[in-house]
Protein backbone atom coordinates (compact mmCIF):
# COMPACT_ATOMS: atom_id res chain seq x y z
CA UNK A 1 0.00 0.00 0.00
CA UNK A 2 3.12 2.19 0.23
CA UNK A 3 3.65 2.29 -3.33
CA UNK A 4 0.22 3.07 -3.85
CA UNK A 5 0.34 5.77 -1.63
CA UNK A 6 3.35 7.42 -3.09
CA UNK A 7 2.47 7.33 -6.41
CA UNK A 8 -1.03 9.25 -5.77
CA UNK A 9 1.00 11.80 -4.08
CA UNK A 10 2.99 11.95 -7.05
CA UNK A 11 -0.19 12.22 -9.50
CA UNK A 12 -1.31 15.30 -7.06
CA UNK A 13 1.60 16.94 -7.45
CA UNK A 14 1.83 16.10 -11.35
CA UNK A 15 -1.62 17.26 -12.02
CA UNK A 16 -1.05 20.52 -9.94
CA UNK A 17 1.45 21.85 -12.04
CA UNK A 18 4.88 20.49 -10.56
CA UNK A 19 7.59 18.69 -12.50
CA UNK A 20 8.26 15.59 -10.12
CA UNK A 21 11.40 13.15 -9.98
CA UNK A 22 14.65 12.11 -8.03
CA UNK A 23 17.13 15.34 -7.18
CA UNK A 24 20.43 14.87 -8.08
CA UNK A 25 23.62 16.76 -7.57
CA UNK A 26 26.74 15.81 -9.51
CA UNK A 27 29.88 18.16 -10.89
CA UNK A 28 28.60 21.35 -9.06
CA UNK A 29 25.27 21.04 -11.07
CA UNK A 30 21.51 20.17 -9.40
CA UNK A 31 19.16 18.15 -11.33
CA UNK A 32 15.45 16.29 -11.35
CA UNK A 33 15.60 13.03 -13.09
CA UNK A 34 11.81 11.98 -13.85
CA UNK A 35 10.94 8.36 -13.70
CA UNK A 36 11.10 7.85 -17.54
CA UNK A 37 15.06 8.92 -17.30
CA UNK A 38 15.16 12.63 -18.54
CA UNK A 39 17.71 14.91 -16.70
CA UNK A 40 16.33 18.36 -16.25
CA UNK A 41 19.07 20.50 -14.48
CA UNK A 42 17.83 23.24 -12.46
CA UNK A 43 18.32 27.23 -12.14
CA UNK A 44 18.89 29.85 -9.38
CA UNK A 45 14.86 30.43 -10.86
CA UNK A 46 13.87 27.42 -10.02
CA UNK A 47 11.47 26.25 -6.85
CA UNK A 48 12.62 23.08 -5.75
CA UNK A 49 10.77 21.18 -2.57
CA UNK A 50 11.84 18.28 -1.04
CA UNK A 51 9.59 15.51 0.61
CA UNK A 52 10.36 15.03 4.04
CA UNK A 53 8.09 12.50 5.39
CA UNK A 54 4.54 14.34 4.44
CA UNK A 55 5.96 17.44 4.37
CA UNK A 56 7.60 19.31 1.28
CA UNK A 57 10.67 21.23 2.29
CA UNK A 58 12.31 24.28 0.35
CA UNK A 59 15.50 24.48 -0.73
CA UNK A 60 17.89 26.07 -3.35
CA UNK A 61 19.90 25.07 -5.47
CA UNK A 62 22.93 26.81 -3.55
CA UNK A 63 21.61 24.31 -0.60
CA UNK A 64 21.12 21.21 -2.55
CA UNK A 65 25.11 21.89 -3.35
CA UNK A 66 26.59 22.76 -0.15
CA UNK A 67 24.22 20.39 2.53
CA UNK A 68 25.98 17.19 2.96
CA UNK A 69 26.36 14.24 5.36
CA UNK A 70 29.29 13.43 7.90
CA UNK A 71 30.33 10.65 5.28
CA UNK A 72 30.53 14.07 2.71
CA UNK A 73 27.55 12.90 0.43
CA UNK A 74 25.19 15.22 -0.82
CA UNK A 75 22.12 15.31 1.79
CA UNK A 76 19.07 16.11 -0.91
CA UNK A 77 20.71 13.89 -3.33
CA UNK A 78 18.33 10.83 -4.14
CA UNK A 79 15.13 12.44 -2.44
CA UNK A 80 11.50 12.57 -4.17
CA UNK A 81 11.38 16.28 -5.18
CA UNK A 82 8.73 18.20 -7.04
CA UNK A 83 9.49 21.40 -9.24
CA UNK A 84 7.89 24.66 -10.43
CA UNK A 85 10.71 25.55 -13.35
CA UNK A 86 11.26 29.54 -13.47
CA UNK A 87 12.26 29.82 -17.33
Amino acid sequence: MIFLSEHMKETADIMAGYTTGRLFVENGTVGIQRSNGEEIYLGKRDHIEVRNGDEYQPVTTREALAAKTVEGWSLYAGLYARVTLGR
